[in-house]
């Protein structure tokens, strides 16, 4: 949800409560200006298009944290507080009820119904949007269609243990076996997650979490031994790169 579309929403929010509030007050409509009303209710409601960023913010970091949920409640809870001090303000000084027969702080007893009920559904239309919004930015699981004789296998990048290029073919080592497609090693490497697999070779890939050792020939030969024995060989153009990799990742 754009910013500029919850300004709408809050403008349209406060120019509809300031038309209810006026035709309620019949009493009254000879003393206040509807222009007045209106202008009230929109400076009551602007703040809330601050709300909606720091909702967008915290949404946007709930995943991320153990205790997301509590720091989105607690921020609902101090927003609306604050929410509710800033129209007490605003009606204290800026009311056009204020002095008039059975106001107070220039308002009505029932303005407070109004007020609590626009700010929880407000509330829960923000963050309703926002997750949704968030739920659709996530891609969709990456799943490979394997064949073997006339039975389809479906394996996710995590299943596979290294691809080796073969002329036109690619093929990949697996938890289900090993498997060869009809396609080019560049093909698997654009679409694999960089953080699990790294080539080591211009016809090799490996998934580094299933890597057991990194053995040294002679010279600045290296090979990669997999968890499931097998060996590996390193081009020299990557063997500082696949040292310096698991370097960091171990401790």
């Amino acid at each position: 949800m754009k910013t500029r579309n919850f300004v709408v929403l809050t403008i349209s929010i406060a120019v509809v409560l300031g038309l209810l509030i006026y035709w309620r007050e019949y009493a009254t409509r000879d003393q206040v200006a509807l222009y007045h009303v209106v202008l009230w209710q929109i400076g009551i409601w602007m703040p809330w298009v601050l709300g909606f960023k720091i909702l967008e913010q915290i949404i946007g970091k709930i995943s991320k944290t153990k205790f997301g949920i509590l720091l989105l409640i607690g921020t609902c809870i101090t927003w609306v507080g604050l929410h509710f001090g800033w129209f007490f303000f605003i009606s204290s000084n800026f009311s056009p009820y204020l002095g008039l027969p059975g106001s107070r702080f220039g308002v009505y007893r029932y303005f407070f119904i109004f007020w609590t009920l626009i700010d929880i559904g407000l509330i829960w239309f923000i963050i309703d949007k926002l997750k949704s919004v968030k739920d659709e930015e996530l891609p969709p699981p990456l799943l490979f269609e394997l064949t073997r004789g006339n039975n389809k296998y479906f394996c996710e990048p995590s299943q596979i243990h290294w691809l080796a290029a073969e002329n036109y073919y690619t093929k990949l080592s697996t938890t289900e076996g090993v498997f060869v497609m009809r396609k080019p090693l560049k093909s698997f490497h654009d679409l694999l997650p960089q953080d699990m697999f790294r080539r080591i070779h211009r016809s090799t890939i490996i998934n580094v979490n299933y890597v057991s050792e990194l053995e040294r020939g002679n010279g600045q030969n290296l090979e990669v031994i997999m968890k499931d024995g097998t060996r590996r060989k390193v081009s020299r153009n990557f063997v500082k790169e696949i040292t310096l990799f698991f370097k960091d990742r171990t401790y």
